[in-house]
């Protein structure tokens, strides 16, 4: 199977959590829930604790953001950088501003 997003069909949609003004869209969810491909919009200023249920790999398309892990020191992300999350990290994500970034997650987040 081959599948295609266009630009006009990525879909973002507010997604609630606190600390954050986020819109999300997952338009690709692999077989079996496997994993999901999708993109992460952060609107302005945020910061919000999230801890990872799934392993993700994001790549920065737009804006900075930092993550830390407690007892570490932050990892700053600008536009072009590419991170990785392992399942189970209890994080707190910071943006200065704005952040758009394409994640791929295993198993699929929101499934």
């Amino acid at each position: 199977m081959i599948y295609k997003v266009e630009k006009d069909q990525r879909n973002l949609a507010a997604f609630d959590v606190p600390g954050a003004t986020v819109q999300v869209s997952d338009p690709i969810i692999g077989v079996g829930n496997k994993l999901s491909a999708g993109f992460t919009e952060y609107l302005e200023a945020s910061r919000l604790v999230w801890t990872f249920d799934y392993d993700e790999v994001f790549f920065m398309l737009e804006g900075h953001l930092e993550i830390q892990v407690a007892n570490q020191e932050p990892v700053q992300y600008e536009t072009g950088d590419l991170g990785y999350i392992e399942k189970g990290t209890q994080t707190i994500i910071t943006v200065p501003e704005r952040a758009y970034l394409l994640h791929v997650t295993h198993p699929a987040w929101r499934a």
